[in-house]
């Protein structure tokens, strides 16, 4: 049988009494749990732990003896029995235990667990939209695609001077409410053209941040170049081939 060790593992079974190794009280531990030993202490009649080891009532009397009077013989009977003579306790993060309570255990298989890695998510179209990849059009379509709308930032200053005496949340919110009322938003959604199924494009690269909300927007050539949203296209292409 291999030997709990410290910096090795052990098993603490369901129902093993585990101490605080600060403030709090001993409770039955509520699940079996593999911990890394942090260091193993003696909890013998001379430590500062051992009165943990007794219920109240003996807990009291053993202060009382800490004065000169020697332990009470049943005090020392009843931790021999707990410990079944073995007053060295294992310690892991904030907690410990008797070293009879609990087993010697193998380190975890983090080892096999790195094998098993979780399933790759698939790669998006967006993902394959890579530099020199060609796609497909599979469906007639007029496409689609956002420009800033410039009547915006000038609608959205004029409104907020005009309540300039609101506090600055509640202004806000009226702001919004106004320009929703209004009708104005940030951008303009605008035609961009018609394209038959069949027709194939290539990527040439990719925009990114402030443009489309963020996203990665591919350039594409197709007799000539242009760029539009990946939402515009991402319903209506198909990979031909990537990079």
């Amino acid at each position: 049988m291999s030997e709990i060790q410290q910096n090795g593992h052990i098993r603490v079974p369901k129902g093993t009494m585990v101490y605080p190794t600060g403030d709090g009280v001993p409770a039955p531990s509520t699940r079996e749990q593999v911990v890394k030993v942090k260091k193993i202490f003696d909890v013998d009649v001379k430590s500062d732990s051992f009165y943990l080891l007794l219920p109240d009532d003996m807990r009291l009397r053993y202060f009382e003896a800490t004065g000169g009077r020697p332990v009470d013989a049943d005090i020392l009977e009843f931790t021999d029995r707990l410990t079944g003579g073995d007053y060295r306790a294992v310690e892991w993060t904030g907690k410990w235990a008797l070293i009879g309570d609990v087993q010697y255990a193998d380190a975890p298989a983090r080892a096999k667990s790195r094998k098993e890695k979780a399933p790759e998510k698939p790669l998006t179209k967006l993902d394959q939209m890579a530099r020199g990849s060609v796609w497909r059009f599979t469906q007639d379509a007029d496409l689609r695609y956002k420009v800033s709308n410039p009547a915006y930032a000038g609608t959205r200053d004029d409104i907020q001077n005009s309540l300039r005496q609101l506090p600055s949340h509640a202004r806000t919110l009226a702001v919004e409410e106004k320009l929703n009322e209004l009708g104005v938003v940030d951008y303009i959604d605008l035609p961009w053209g018609p394209v038959k199924a069949g027709e194939t494009f290539t990527v040439i690269g990719k925009l990114t941040s402030g443009y489309a909300g963020g996203r990665d927007v591919p350039t594409m050539f197709r007799g000539e170049r242009f760029t539009l949203p990946y939402e515009s296209l991402e319903p209506v292409v198909e990979l031909v081939s990537g990079t």
